[in-house]
């Protein structure tokens, strides 16, 4: 905070009298390229106090003029003269200290002419003071940052000279060594009894806690010939002289971008996606001319015809809209994956928030109290829904196949074909989003926080194993989904392949991967010394890491849900109607609720930081996803045997099928739209639920419009290209590789299907 109060001294004294030192040229004679003429801070003092006559009384105002006019007069000279005695004592003090500091030629130069400008009231110099960073409102509601204006600064421009460059400033309190997994409620034990109580800095040391990963942010405007370790040193020299040790980084400076370089490798990712953008435009030109036309038979023309229309917008647009009236498909997991993908969303805007942009922090410490927020504090349960229907779609599809003998490497193939080109063709594209926007934090939320991971770690992802990587270091954190899913996909082999011939053998191996999966959960578990789950007082990020790559983001952690929605799949094919007595029926809705809320909502009172020991932890741990799938089980099997009433109805709504489609594609790029959102903006977001409601629902918006947009390219044309290639030449097609109404209506899952087994029954899961 010291930094905002002597912003005037950082630039005043150090920017303008280190030309005493540095410096090759006298203030009232600058000129850029004069650097022959030498001159003394004697000089200097000199040369800056030379005029002071001039401002020191006012003229006699003329009576003709009009009394605003000879306020206005007065005024400016009662500016200039403030300005000039300002910049006339801190003179000395940026004599002393010149000493240490060792400025390029180039910035003392620079900062000479801002202090000039300064003392001369010039209009870009003010502007450069007015786009820094002052006192925030609110210090004491945890509103720690004062990010200035980024645009005026940066658009500030002096002729010939430089121009604004933003430079973010971040104080570091001195603390001890960091405990992990304390609570941030919670007093440092070196910090007690310090200071009097309800004294100012007994306040800030009662908070001192945040101080390990939320530092006091401000901002200063200076001339772009001096860069971050310049004006580091600037700062840190002024922390000196004020007395008070604390650490002060520069993390980012920026200027105003000119023309946008890209890399060789920017422009290979540029070829591919207007290639694939061209390809689709060109289809759907020859699709909707063939439609035109009546020319039905052009679409048998040749392999090639098919291929290029697999491209079509406009047939993938009628895919995606279609109905799904398959009487095998399991209609209601349409609303499941929705209102799932929804929920997803909720959470993710929450825990993506960048806390250095945000306002009222010590207001959101309260959102951990309320009993309605462990819906989103506890939300690492949604996932497991997108868990559970993978595995219920795939034991369904093998049972409804036609094969006898499932199609072990069509089976593994699908599954990458359908998953990896949308996967990394939108990490492609986020190779290429730091061009697209600035900002106070935008290279730190951006740049660095999705672009250089990506293009450090995209291989993992390729590869399928993000998961088992840093999270801190993850390319997109929230896709260890994928691999998981991914991995489990494949695991559950050991149960499909037996499964037709021999179901017995099948649920044996279903229960040993269930036992298996729970077993190294609880050793890991007790190992590691993890908690039940996030605790939402650990809020440092490297608690928060800890827990999510230890006890969240490990495939072994899911497998007991994996291993109910395989059983309920096998039930849902074998047994058409299931009899079952109102008293059932109510007791079974009435325990699924129960048990869902129990687990959702369980961990209020250690959210509250009463977490519980080792013991009940690792209970939690190894049962809460296996309950959770126990809930979701129920009403699977309630609503598709005729015992779902509403519930039935609700989920299986037709306008959540294409919502349904999306899924896979917002699930990509929702978190992307949102660290697009807070690393552009330019002032303080508050951390208040109206607030990210608001922005909830303006990711929910953009996420399923760019999902259709980039289904469109990515996603839709490898499934209708894999139609074309894999499917029986014999069986009739329809436009763009699609199978007829009869083929789509024998096919289990439907048209979105999301089973992949065979080549024309099932096919591979997407969200």
């Amino acid at each position: 905070m010291a930094i905002n109060k002597t912003y005037l001294v950082i630039i005043c004294s150090f920017l303008c009298a280190l030309v005493a030192k540095s410096s090759n040229v006298s203030p009232t004679t600058f000129s850029p390229i004069n650097a022959s003429v030498s001159f003394s801070p004697s000089d200097v003092l000199v040369s800056f106090s030379s005029n002071d006559t001039s401002v020191s009384s006012p003229p006699l105002p003329d009576p003709e003029e009009h009394i605003s006019v000879q306020k206005w007069k007065n005024a400016d000279k009662i500016a200039r003269k403030f300005a000039n005695t300002l910049v006339k004592n801190i003179l000395p003090i940026a004599v002393r200290s010149s000493e240490d500091l060792n400025l390029s030629p180039q910035c003392t130069r620079g900062l000479m002419k801002f202090l000039t400008g300064v003392k001369q009231l010039k209009l870009w110099a003010f502007k450069m003071l007015d786009s820094s960073g002052k006192i925030p409102n609110g210090l004491f509601s945890g509103s720690v940052n004062s990010l200035g204006d980024y645009d005026e600064c940066v658009e500030t421009s002096v002729s010939g000279q430089f121009q604004g460059r933003y430079c973010t400033l971040d104080v570091k309190p001195p603390l001890p060594e960091r405990r992990p997994f304390v609570s941030s409620n919670t007093h440092i034990e070196e910090f007690v009894n310090i200071s009097q109580p309800g004294s100012l800095t007994a306040e800030f040391l009662r908070l001192a806690n945040f101080y390990y990963h939320i530092n006091f942010r401000s901002s200063v405007c200076v001339p772009s010939t001096c860069n971050a370790e310049e004006v580091e040193k600037i700062a840190m020299k002024v922390m000196e002289h004020i007395g008070i040790e604390f650490d002060v980084k520069v993390p980012n400076c920026e200027i105003k971008k000119g023309t946008i370089t890209f890399t060789t490798s920017e422009i290979i990712v540029l070829v591919v996606l207007g290639s694939i953008l061209t390809l689709g435009i060109l289809a759907t030109i020859a699709d909707v001319s063939m439609k035109l036309t009546a020319k039905e038979e052009s679409y048998q023309s040749s392999l090639g015809v098919r291929c290029l229309l697999c491209f079509s917008f406009y047939s993938n647009t009628l895919r995606l809209l279609k109905k799904d009236d398959s009487p095998d498909s399991i209609r209601i997991f349409h609303g499941l994956k929705v209102i799932t993908i929804l929920w997803v969303i909720l959470n993710h805007t929450y825990y993506y928030l960048n806390y250095q942009v945000a306002a009222s922090l010590l207001n959101a410490r309260e959102l951990g109290k309320e009993i309605a927020f462990q819906f989103i504090a506890n939300g690492f349960l949604n996932v497991e829904t997108f868990f559970f229907i993978s595995a219920v779609l795939v034991a369904y599809g093998v049972m409804k196949m036609k094969e006898e003998k499932l199609n072990v490497g069509l089976y593994i193939f699908r599954r990458f074909w359908r998953l990896t080109p949308p996967f990394m063709l939108v990490i492609a594209c986020v190779n290429l989003i730091h061009h697209v926007g600035s900002g106070p934090v935008w290279k730190e939320t951006v740049t660095q926080g999705l672009t250089e991971k990506c293009r450090n770690y995209w291989w993992t992802n390729l590869l399928y194993i993000n998961n088992f990587f840093p999270s801190a270091d993850m390319c997109l954190q929230w896709t260890w989904y994928i691999p998981v899913d991914t991995h489990l996909y494949f695991l559950s082999l050991l149960v499909l392949i037996p499964l037709k011939k021999n179901p017995k053998l099948a649920f044996v191996m279903n229960g040993a991967i269930f036992v298996v999966g729970t077993t190294v959960s609880a050793v890991s578990n007790v190992y590691h010394r993890l908690h039940p789950t996030a605790i939402f007082v650990y809020n440092h990020p490297d608690d928060i890491n800890y827990f999510v790559d230890r006890g969240y983001f490990r495939t072994y952690l899911h497998c007991s849900t994996y291993c109910v929605g395989l059983t309920v799949g096998y039930i849902l094919a074998t047994k058409k109607k299931l009899h079952m007595s109102m008293k059932l029926v109510l007791f079974g809705w009435v325990s699924a609720f129960v048990l869902a809320l129990c687990v959702l909502y369980g961990v209020y009172d250690w959210n509250q930081g009463n977490v519980p020991g080792i013991a009940l932890s690792t209970l939690y741990t190894c049962t809460n996803k296996f309950v959770w799938s126990l809930a979701l089980g129920w009403v699977t099997l309630a609503c598709m045997t005729g015992y779902g009433g509403i519930a039935t109805s609700i989920l299986s709504w037709g306008a959540f099928v294409p919502l349904g489609r999306l899924t896979y594609m917002a699930y990509l790029v929702h978190p992307i739209i949102q660290f697009l959102y807070i690393g552009s903006t330019r002032t303080l977001i508050r951390t208040a639920h109206r607030t990210m409601l608001f922005m909830y629902l303006a990711d929910v918006v953009l996420a399923f419009v760019v999902a259709y947009f980039l289904s469109l390219m990515f996603e839709s044309p490898f499934m209708a290209l894999e139609k074309v290639l894999f499917s029986n030449p014999k069986r009739k097609q329809g436009s763009s590789g699609n199978t007829t109404e009869k083929e789509t209506r024998s096919a289990p899952c439907g048209e979105e299907n999301a089973c992949a087994i065979n080549f024309t029954n099932v096919e591979s899961h997407r969200l």
